[in-house]
């Protein structure tokens, strides 16, 4: 019949004419966000061995790892870069990561004017997630308990399973290598 597609539309405008509206006035109000929410990426150092599964993981590359063995077999992580200006937010990372130091729960609302303000290395994404666990009552965006600053941080630098450094021609799947104190591989 002509017009029963107008009539529903109708029907649908004056249904929602009298309710309320739902629309948050977004810099007084902020929404509520989804534990799972793809938001922006945090790091939190005192979770991370080093281990770059989750730059291994990122498909985009945005992310660099790079550490160096300590003399008792630690890993000390030199650098740890993520370039928010390659991130599609698809939450791999945080998949990879086997002890939750990459987590998704930072701010929404991160635009800047400067584009290179974007990336943004261990230092700034540290002072980020610091901000992030003093807004939340020490808690992680998955809801476990952190470590406050008095406390003794969960394994910074530990090596990712066994005792020593890795052998970057065999990756993790080599096992630990000995390490004399001249931070030679006694493995040949």
């Amino acid at each position: 019949m002509f017009g029963t597609g107008i009539a529903k539309g109708m029907a649908t405008t004056l249904k929602h004419l009298f309710k309320r509206p739902f629309t948050f006035q977004y810099p007084e109000e902020t929404r509520p966000i989804p534990l799972n929410a793809r938001t922006n990426l945090l790091w939190f150092e005192e979770r991370c061995t080093g281990c770059s599964t989750c730059a291994q993981a990122c498909p985009d590359g945005c992310i660099l790892v790079e550490t160096s063995p300590r003399e008792n077999g630690e890993l000390n992580i030199e650098r740890y870069e993520i370039d928010f200006r390659l991130c599609m937010y698809c939450g791999l990372c945080v998949e990879a990561c086997p002890y939750e130091a990459i987590q998704a729960g930072g701010p929404y609302d991160d635009a800047v004017f400067d584009f290179d303000g974007l990336y943004r290395d261990k230092h700034k994404l540290t002072e980020m997630a610091q901000e992030y666990l003093r807004e939340h009552n020490w808690t992680y965006p998955i809801g476990k308990a952190a470590p406050r600053p008095e406390e003794k941080p969960l394994h910074t630098g530990k090596p990712v399973r066994g005792r020593g450094a890795f052998d970057p021609e065999v990756g993790l799947g080599g096992g630990p290598i000995p390490i004399d104190i001249a931070g030679e591989s006694k493995r040949k």
